[in-house]
């Protein structure tokens, strides 16, 4: 990868406190909720590497030290912003221009620090210079932007030659296409080596063109209007004569006369296309100017951010632009609220921040530890509807499309509004969670999560067992620990062995603490127990078919009942999948979600003070469906700081103070 920016630690700077991203990726993505700091960061940036940002703009007003700060700007706080850059080892041109900044070679990396601080500013007197004591204003602090651990090294020849070029989110690109100075055209029509005589030729073609326009009886007769009122304004000692035409008649400035057109015949310009067509075709024009830069080697390397991209543009043009620029060879940083966009980026190319009480904080993906393969798959698996766990406070990763109506259904009747906290369910489709859960730990997005999978503890057709708990062991911290779990999952008792539930507990509960919740065999038939009236229902309703309707009868009793018949269990399974699983579970959480829910969870666990909380004990207790319950319960703690069914459950809302990173 060419030059690019590879850490940022920034201290004290409007959103953050300290905010380091150790692996900043070269195209990087930048995510997160609304004033969480997205436009910041850049700006924190800018401050070191923006070449068009006046000096006045680095000189920091009050409102830009972090708010939590306990001295502020009047008690001397310090901000920093550290860029580093790398990429540059076969560089001949990037390792002269940044010899000074560089601080290792191994790969090469350059590092340049912003530090806005107080001035030194003394008292003399005859005997001692000690401090001025008094608190401080704007006027009290300098700023200096340095290379490498000198501060006396300076950076404007690096940011000349190395710079940052920032499109804002409500940028004007139609204004600035038609403003010869603002325009990229611009840069791309003057280093153009265009003959002088041709240039000659097209002059006089313009004059005798204009001349020929000027033959016409009215547009004479608006020239003389003109002429008389401007005459009359003006006065006799400023001479303004008023000539209409189309174009200057100087050779060496008809190229700025020159316009870019959208279709072949020339007739339509600019304005007559879209917002986002213009915002596209600005930045093509920018990025081919700046490759045609480099290739004259007016500079070094260009970095490109643009803010919220989106803006005007079709989802399927931000899916096919963006799939294209974050796969090209100019480093480019994107700030977005786009799920199209994420759906369509690398996946080791995300950044996200959270706001926390200690400022915002935020984690790169570009060290995910995942194969390329797995990338791959992660990267087909994170489409539209599933780039909502990249801005998630917490996601709850399932199996299939059942639990993703059955798990959100059981939260609101819980009276856990999931979407108020920014929490999602999101589906694997499947049971290979090792990626997922690579993705949202703490080298991917660290975000707080569980993952919520079949128990199928009965031998199937190949003769496994317990399937649901060895996928659980594969998902341990480090491989050391899981050989003793894996071993005692194989030394379980069977199903039908009187001691087979005292042994599988431990187990189970051991992986409950790794995040892993897992049930007894199916989502189906662990729902049976608690909610038998509900499943008989959603059944009926779906079907007519008596003899279907009693086997599910059957089935639904026999999941009840001391001793399981595997035959009743294969009977109601197949009617339920003969319908749809997840027909079957879209209309199962209609009836979920109207559940008196508290009520039955505290009635099935057997506590009667309607004020005490329902604790991880009594949750236990709730047979077959308690690691759906329990799962809800982790995650209740981690985004509202408080149990799943409490008796001082609020409305859904946040409580006072509270922390997005559910931690």
């Amino acid at each position: 990868m060419s030059l690019h920016i590879s850490r940022v630690e920034i201290q004290n700077f409007r959103n953050f406190r300290h905010l380091v991203i150790d692996k900043f990726p070269a195209h990087a993505v930048i995510v997160g909720e609304n004033g969480v700091g997205k436009s910041n960061l850049l700006e924190a940036i800018r401050l070191v590497l923006d070449p068009s940002l006046p000096d006045s703009r680095r000189q920091l007003r009050a409102e830009d030290i972090w708010e939590g700060h306990p001295a502020g700007l009047a008690g001397g706080a310090e901000v920093t912003v550290v860029v580093e850059l790398q990429g540059y080892n076969d560089d001949i041109d990037a390792k002269s221009v940044l010899s000074a900044a560089t601080v290792d070679t191994s790969p090469y990396t350059a590092r340049l620090t912003y530090r806005f601080a107080r001035r030194t500013e003394v008292e003399a007197t005859a005997q001692n210079v000690q401090p001025v004591d008094r608190p401080l204003t704007a006027q009290d602090y300098d700023f200096t932007v340095f290379g490498g651990e000198n501060e006396s090294t300076g950076v404007r020849t690096i940011r000349r030659e190395i710079a940052l070029r920032v499109l804002p989110a409500l940028r004007d690109a139609e204004g600035d296409l038609q403003q010869w100075r603002r325009s990229p055209l611009r840069d791309l029509l003057e280093r153009l080596p265009l003959d002088p005589g041709n240039l000659d030729d097209t002059a006089a073609a313009v004059a005798a063109a204009v001349d020929q326009l000027t033959k016409d009886a009215n547009v004479a007769k608006l020239e003389k209007h003109l002429s008389d009122r401007l005459t009359g304004m003006f006065g006799p000692r400023i001479a303004i004569e008023p000539t209409l035409g189309f174009a200057s008649t100087k050779p060496d400035e008809l190229i700025r006369s020159v316009r870019l057109f959208v279709d072949a015949a020339r007739r339509r310009g600019i304005s007559d296309t879209s917002l986002g067509s213009a915002n596209v075709i600005y930045l093509g024009l920018l990025l081919e100017a700046l490759t045609q830069q480099r290739q004259d080697e007016q500079f070094v390397a260009t970095l490109v951010a643009v803010e919220e991209p989106e803006a005007h543009l079709h989802v399927s043009l931000q899916r096919q632009l963006f799939g294209y620029l974050l796969r090209s060879g100019t480093a480019l940083t994107l700030t977005t609220h786009s799920p199209h966009i994420a759906a369509v980026t690398p996946v080791r190319s995300f950044i996200v921040l959270r706001d926390t009480d200690q400022g915002t904080v935020g984690v790169s993906t570009a060290g995910l530890p995942v194969t390329n393969e797995e990338a791959a798959d992660l990267e087909r698996y994170i489409d539209v509807s599933r780039a909502e766990v990249l801005f998630a406070s917490a996601v709850i990763l399932v199996e299939g499309l059942a639990e993703l109506y059955v798990l959100p259904a059981l939260a609101t009747a819980a009276g856990l509004d999931l979407d108020a906290y920014g929490a999602v369910v999101a589906s694997a489709h499947g049971t290979d969670f090792k990626p997922y859960r690579a993705l949202l730990g703490p080298k991917g997005l660290d975000t707080p999560h569980v993952i919520i999978t079949d128990g199928d503890a009965a031998r199937d057709a190949r003769g496994i067992r317990e399937a649901g708990l060895k996928r659980g062991a594969k998902l341990g911290p480090i491989r050391a620990s899981r050989r003793p779990l894996r071993t005692l999952i194989e030394e379980l008792p069977e199903i039908d062995d009187a001691e087979y539930t005292a042994h599988r507990a431990p187990l189970v509960k051991r992986l409950r603490s790794r995040g892993v919740f897992v049930g007894a065999q199916t989502l189906e038939t662990d729902l049976c127990a608690m909610f038998g009236p509900q499943i008989i229902a959603a059944f009926q309703e779906l079907s007519s078919n008596t003899k279907a309707i009693e086997d599910v009868r059957a089935g639904v009793a026999n999941e009840q009942a001391s001793t399981v018949d595997s035959g009743a269990r294969k009977k109601m399974l197949a009617r339920i999948s003969a319908l749809g699983k997840g027909r079957f579970a879209q209309r199962l959480a209609s009836h979920l979600g109207a559940t008196d829910l508290s009520a039955l969870v505290r009635r099935t666990a057997g506590i009667t003070d309607p004020a005490a909380d329902v604790d991880e004990v009594a949750l236990d207790r709730l047979g077959t469906a308690s690691y759906l319950f329990l799962a809800l319960d982790d995650i209740s703690h981690k985004v509202r700081r408080q149990p799943l069914f409490s008796a001082q459950a609020g409305d859904g809302r946040w409580p006072e103070g509270p922390d997005a990173t559910g931690q």
